[in-house]
């Protein structure tokens, strides 16, 4: 175990090198981005604001009662074999900079569950592919899922219902794969405090429906906050230049964190 995160890190020290993001990390699609005082919070005609472009506290792990996972094994394969990530911003950033290993990521900035199944990404230098094309020509044995934080400027109630859907049909596109649902990440107390929609307020609103949306479709839920959390329960600044997503160097810790589940 130690010389592996030995590999991990020297592999992350040249990452950290990189100036630019790889291909399918620029990519964008969806709507373009309003400014939060457009946005009617509530009301079911809100339109979404992405946050993938922005430069009651749940248990930290909770696996359903139905969970056939056993209390002593990992719940990601070593080196992330058959493992696919979907997500948007804060995926990439696992993907550019947290060394991965063999895991397939399915991931752009402004992806969300409202344009999952329309989005279309570079995906293991084959081209562009959508995620129907990725479940259909490929078997995996996990898949993290992690959605949420671009979809706040929508209303919580349309949010969980397009969420769950999306889980739902992953499942059935693969039957034999554990769907992980992560937690979406805080955000700084500042900015937190700066916006009506991108707040912890809301961000923990939304993980307790994904939790909740877990226990019901017989999912795996993690909360990655509790290693980036200060005490008070918002992104720690010491992990964050702009209060939305942690510094580069951090990520391998989020990826550490990842491979000791149980």
């Amino acid at each position: 175990m130690h010389r592996r995160r030995h590999w991990y890190t020297f592999f992350l020290l040249i990452s950290l090198g990189v100036s630019a993001m790889r291909t399918n990390g620029a990519e964008v699609c969806g709507k373009q981005q309003k400014e939060p005082e457009q946005i009617i919070l509530e009301s079911a005609k809100s339109e979404p604001v992405r946050f993938g472009e922005m430069g009651t506290k749940e248990n930290n792990v909770q696996f359903s009662a139905q969970s056939p996972i056993s209390e002593s094994s990992h719940l990601f394969p070593d080196n992330f074999q058959e493992v696919l990530f979907i997500g948007d911003s804060r995926t990439v950033g696992l993907y550019e900079y947290g060394q991965m290993g063999e895991a397939d990521v399915f991931a752009n900035s402004g992806m969300t569950v409202f344009n999952l199944w329309d989005c279309e990404t570079s995906f293991n230098n084959k081209g562009k592919k959508s995620l129907e094309q990725v479940l259909t020509e490929n078997q995996y044995q996990v898949i993290h899922f992690m959605l949420g934080i671009n979809e706040l400027g929508y209303s919580m109630e349309q949010i969980v219902e397009k969420y769950r859907e999306a889980v739902g049909k992953i499942q059935s596109m693969q039957p034999e794969a554990k769907v992980v649902l992560g937690a979406n990440l805080h955000v700084t107390a500042d900015n937190s405090s700066k916006s009506k929609i991108f707040n912890n307020q809301r961000i923990n609103t939304l993980n307790f429906e994904i939790q909740n949306i877990g226990d019901e479709l017989d999912c795996y839920y993690i909360n990655v906050n509790e290693i980036f959390d200060d005490t008070q329960g918002n992104l720690s600044k010491e992990y964050s230049a702009d209060g939305a997503h942690i510094l580069g160097k951090y990520y391998a810790d989020w990826v550490w964190w990842l491979v000791d589940r149980k």
